[in-house]
């Protein structure tokens, strides 16, 4: 079984190139989901963190308080120096049990996605390591979109651990995530056909018996028996006996029967080859077509339709809008958590929550109801029409404001170089940020969330149609 490690800096792709080697059916090894394995409740190293840094570092539940740990670990490097070492031998013993699983399942490919995989030395387990790079400025803006991030809060993420270009240098293949997804793709399947290639090298190289002693030349080489004495009494038609040259056909073709032929089958010929080459062609199409459709299905996933459809309704919100506010929020994860504490589909802050559930006058509330993903859809559709009622129901001043707070939006309504009615925005000329590339991406998203899974007929006016108004 060949092992091949994937790694890369943060926020440059690693996890889109893992989840398409899962898609395919490959076992992946995930570092970050063997940690939450051993920090989750009840995890082999809970113990042992809540002895050295204390209990108000473990949850209730008695798993990791990650929100906590990570801001201490990010603030001093002497307690990130001493997580690492508490992590590293119970990390190890279970990527070494995972790795000995999947060779034991006959796998011939596997692969060990692990963020810090030179740092930590598990490229020596691997035959071969693929790096996912990006150029730093376009990793930063992805850090800064994806986790919120400030410039600076992003820059020193990405200074704590081995740039994107050292980790390059250091591999035997490296991945350009700087473009299209489909193009990211192409390369992880140009890699994957050279990997098995040389894993079914290895294998024929295993199968392959030992060769029998050589035979002396003249073993190896015996004279044709010798013909039955009674052979030569056998007659033999006189063309047999004629030279080549002298047998000649008794009717001479005509010339134009020889053109006739000539030209028939050059017809043929070339009706067979426009067949076969079209048929090529449109073949090419069509798998051109399926892989582009099943990028779209892979990257463009709907989970939780019946909550969507039925808290859009109420709200009075376009589905598809929803879908993909919470494709750009959370990836469809009920239970993730940013770093700044937002939690769920929606990733609604635990103010904002607590406020929301006061006005839908849940009772018994907390905010361990944002894991719920129907709660949490409810408190989201709730909050946009809110934000709708706010912003005279201008979708792109509602994603703007979800994104940014609505105070943000609000003074960028007063501001003439943004807003010429002081009721809508003027897209083009919003201020480059995160912002921005925010409420682009949820409008893209709509149109293909619309168009892919909900009634086009049933369509309501987006940020892109007011975009394009102005």
């Amino acid at each position: 079984m060949r092992l091949i490690g994937i790694t890369g800096s943060i926020a440059c792709g690693k996890s889109t190139v893992s989840r398409e080697l899962f898609r395919r059916g490959y076992p992946v090894i995930d570092g970050d989901v063997l940690a939450r394995e051993l920090t989750g409740s009840g995890g082999a190293a809970m113990a042992e963190i809540g002895s050295v840094f204390g209990d108000q570092y473990v949850a209730p539940d008695g798993s990791l308080n990650r929100r906590m740990m990570g801001q201490l670990v990010f603030s001093d490097p002497t307690a990130r120096a001493r997580l690492d070492q508490l992590m590293a031998p119970y990390l190890h013993s279970l990527t070494m049990e995972r790795i000995s699983q999947a060779r034991a399942s006959g796998a011939n490919l596997c692969f060990l996605d692990m963020p810090l995989l030179f740092e930590k030395g598990y490229d020596r387990y691997c035959d071969a390591v693929w790096c996912v790079w990006l150029p730093e400025e376009i990793q930063l803006e992805r850090l800064m979109a994806r986790d919120r991030f400030t410039r600076e809060e992003a820059l020193s993420r990405m200074h704590a651990v081995m740039s994107s270009d050292q980790k390059a240098d250091l591999s035997s293949v490296v991945i350009d995530n700087s473009g299209s997804v489909e193009n990211t793709l192409r390369q992880v399947n140009e890699q994957l056909q050279v990997e098995q290639r040389r894993s079914e090298s290895a294998a024929r190289r295993r199968r392959q018996p030992e060769s029998s002693p050589s035979l002396p030349q003249q073993q190896r080489y015996r004279e044709a028996p010798s013909l039955p004495p009674d052979m030569d009494m056998i007659e033999r038609p006189e063309s047999s006996r004629r030279k080549p040259s002298d047998r000649k056909a008794e009717w001479p073709m005509p010339r134009w029967t020889k053109v006739a032929l000539i030209c028939t089958l050059f017809v043929l010929l070339s009706a067979f080859t426009a067949q076969m080459l079209m048929g090529g062609y449109l073949t090419g199409r069509q798998k051109k077509h399926e892989s582009e459709q099943q990028a779209i299905d892979d990257n463009y996933p709907l989970y939780y339709t019946e909550a969507i459809r039925k808290n859009a309704a109420e709200f009075h919100l376009a589905p598809a809008l929803v879908a993909a506010v919470i494709r750009n929020e959370s990836s469809f994860r009920p239970t993730v958590e940013s770093s700044v504490g937002a939690r769920g589909l929606m990733q609604l802050m635990p103010d904002t929550a607590e406020w929301i559930a006061h006005k839908l006058k849940v009772d018994n509330y907390s905010f361990e109801m944002m894991k719920d993903p129907e709660t949490n859809i409810r408190f989201g559709c709730w909050y946009m029409n809110y934000l709708s009622s706010l912003f005279n129901s201008d979708p792109w001043c509602v994603v703007c404001a979800y994104h940014a707070g609505q105070g943000e939006v609000s003074s960028w309504l007063a501001n003439p170089l943004y807003s010429s009615d002081h009721k809508t925005l003027k897209r083009d000329s919003l201020p480059e940020g995160p912002t921005k590339q925010y409420a682009g991406r949820v409008t893209r998203d709509y149109g293909i969330y619309q168009a892919k899974y909900f009634d086009q007929g049933a369509a309501v006016s987006t940020p892109a149609d007011h975009a394009a108004a102005d």
